[in-house]
């Protein structure tokens, strides 16, 4: 609800007091109110002091931001989400040529991955640790970090993402023992 009050002032210092007030971008209406809010509701044994507005309009203030930054919040997550995706998709197409190499020529046999699986425990190697092999020649040979391999390869097998957290893992046991 809103309700318009209007009131006169006649003290003439009071009056320079607040023309200067408004002119410095000083809110009449929301100075009135807390002053009248205090008045009525607050501790009226307190002297208010300039002070003490200056602090209650900047508490306010500092609410209105907060409900401000929550109401923004999911706005910039949507935002950064639809960046990120677009980002994504610029890199995949870019890199179009090097995932379908990794898919059609260097891991043309992961295509049937339970006939992968079966090849690597015949010799004795663990599917992962013949990827990582494999991967890591293969990022030597077109210059790119083995990471960038990981991720590419990922986006030409997104089905076997779950062996990342097992060759990571795996990588980290390595690295723990001394055999990286």
């Amino acid at each position: 609800m809103r309700r318009n009050f209007a009131f006169s002032v006649t003290d003439e210092g009071l009056i320079l007091a607040i023309e200067k007030f408004k002119q410095e971008g000083g809110n009449l209406s929301g100075l009135i109110v807390r002053l009248l809010e205090n008045y009525f509701f607050g501790d009226n044994n307190k002297i208010i002091t300039k002070e003490m507005l200056t602090l209650l309009e900047i508490k306010k203030k500092l609410d209105d931001w907060d409900k401000w930054r929550q109401e923004i919040i999911p706005k910039i997550q949507e935002l950064e989400k639809k960046l990120n995706e677009k980002q994504e998709a610029k890199e995949t197409e870019e890199n179009l040529p090097l995932i379908r190499e990794l898919r059609e020529i260097v891991f043309e046999d992961l295509q049937d991955y339970g006939r992968f699986e079966s090849q690597c425990q015949k010799v004795g190697r663990k599917p992962e640790d013949a990827i990582k092999a494999r991967l890591a020649a293969w990022a030597v040979e077109k210059k790119i970090s083995y990471p960038e391999a990981v991720n590419l390869f990922f986006k030409a097998f997104p089905q076997l993402k779950h062996l990342f957290e097992r060759m990571v893992i795996s990588e980290l046991k390595d690295k723990l023992e001394g055999r990286l």
